[in-house]
C-alpha cells in the first residue's frame, strides 16, 4: 500500500516539475537574449529560432499535418495572423526590447501576459470579467507599471520611459492575442501540429523582415556561441519548454500551471543577477509582488474550461 501511495505521489508531483524545468527554460530565453546584446540581430534570431523548431518537430507531426489538412487549409487566415503575432510581433519584438532593457524588466514585464489576456477576452469576445479578474488585472498593471518607471512616477510625468520596456510589452500585448485567438483554432488541431504550423506561417512572414535586416542592419554571423543559442531557443525554447508547459495543462489544468508564469519572472531575476550581473533594485521587488499577485488573483477567477494550448513565450 505505501509502494502504491508513493509511486501515486511520484506521478501526481510530475507535472509540477515539468512546470518547474519548463519555467526555467523559457527564462534562459530572457537571459540569452540578453547575454548576446545584439551579436545575433532580433529578426534573424527569432528567424532562425522558428525554423529549428520547425525541423526538429516535423518528423513528429507530418502525417497529422496531412491528415488534418483540410482543417488547415480552410483556416489559413487565422493560422497566418496567428503566425504573425507570435513570431516577429511577439517573439520578435521581445529580441528587439533587450537590445535596450535588462532580463530583469522584460522577465517581470512578461510575466503580466496572462493578466493581459483576460482583459483581451473581454475587449475582443465580451467574455465575462468577475471581481477578482479585475482587480488582478490592476494589480498586475501596477507592477508593469512600476517598471516601466524604473519605479519613479516623476517618469510618468515627464513620459521618459525606457524604450526597451516599452516594446516588451508590446510583444506581450501581441502575444496574450495570440493567446485569446486560441479558441478559435479547431479542436482536431493538436498542440504540435497548432505549433509547427505558427512556426511555418510565422517563419514565412519574418522572412522579408529578416532580408531587409541583413542588407541594412547585420547578418547573423556563424560562430560556436551564435550556433548554439539558435540551436538551444529553437529546440529547448519553443518545443520542449512549450510541451512541458502544454503537459502539464491537461494534467492539472490551466489555472494550476499557470504558476508557470511566476517561476519564469523568478527565475529571470535570478539567473539575470548570478550570470549577467544585473542589479537587483528595490522596484523590481515590488514589481514581481504585485505582478505575481495580480495573475494569481486573475487566475483565481478563470474558468477551468479556457484553451491554454500553446501560450506565447
Amino acid at each position: 500500500m505505501n509502494k502504491v501511495t508513493s509511486i501515486t505521489k511520484i506521478a501526481n508531483s510530475f507535472p509540477y516539475l515539468m512546470i518547474v524545468s519548463g519555467a526555467l527554460i523559457i527564462a534562459s530565453n530572457h537571459v540569452l537574449a540578453r547575454y548576446l546584446d545584439g551579436a545575433i540581430p532580433p529578426m534573424g534570431f527569432v528567424f532562425w529560432r522558428m525554423v529549428t523548431g520547425a525541423i526538429f518537430l516535423l518528423p513528429f507531426t507530418v502525417y497529422g499535418l496531412l491528415k488534418n489538412r483540410e482543417f488547415i487549409l480552410k483556416h489559413w487566415r487565422l493560422f497566418l495572423l496567428m503566425g504573425a503575432l507570435f513570431v516577429p510581433l511577439g517573439n520578435g519584438l521581445i529580441y528587439v526590447s533587450y537590445l535596450y532593457t535588462t532580463a530583469i524588466n522584460g522577465g517581470v514585464v512578461s510575466a503580466s501576459q496572462p493578466a493581459l489576456t483576460v482583459l483581451l477576452s473581454w475587449l475582443l469576445f465580451n467574455e465575462f470579467i468577475n471581481w477578482k479578474q479585475s482587480i488582478g488585472i490592476l494589480i498586475a498593471g501596477v507592477g508593469v507599471l512600476s517598471i516601466i518607471t524604473n519605479g519613479e512616477l516623476s517618469t510618468l510625468a515627464g513620459l521618459q520611459f525606457n524604450i526597451g520596456d516599452l516594446v516588451m510589452l508590446a510583444a506581450v500585448i501581441f502575444g496574450a492575442l495570440y493567446n485569446v485567438l486560441i479558441r478559435k483554432v479547431p479542436r482536431e488541431i493538436p498542440v504540435s501540429q497548432l505549433l509547427i504550423i505558427v512556426l511555418c506561417t510565422g517563419s514565412i512572414i519574418t522572412l522579408p523582415f529578416y532580408i531587409l535586416e541583413t542588407i541594412y542592419f547585420a547578418p547573423v554571423t556563424i560562430t560556436p556561441l551564435n550556433i548554439f543559442s539558435i540551436i538551444w531557443v529553437g529546440v529547448a525554447v519553443t518545443t520542449i519548454a512549450v510541451g512541458m508547459i502544454s503537459f502539464s495543462i491537461r494534467k492539472i489544468g490551466a489555472n494550476k500551471a499557470s504558476i508557470s508564469n511566476y517561476m519564469r519572472a523568478l527565475f529571470t531575476a535570478l539567473l539575470a543577477v548570478l550570470i549577467l550581473d544585473e542589479n537587483f533594485e528595490f522596484y523590481h521587488m515590488f514589481a514581481i509582488i504585485f505582478v505575481i499577485s495580480g495573475v494569481f488573483l486573475m487566475t483565481l477567477g478563470t474558468a477551468a474550461k479556457n484553451d491554454n494550448r500553446v501560450k506565447q513565450q
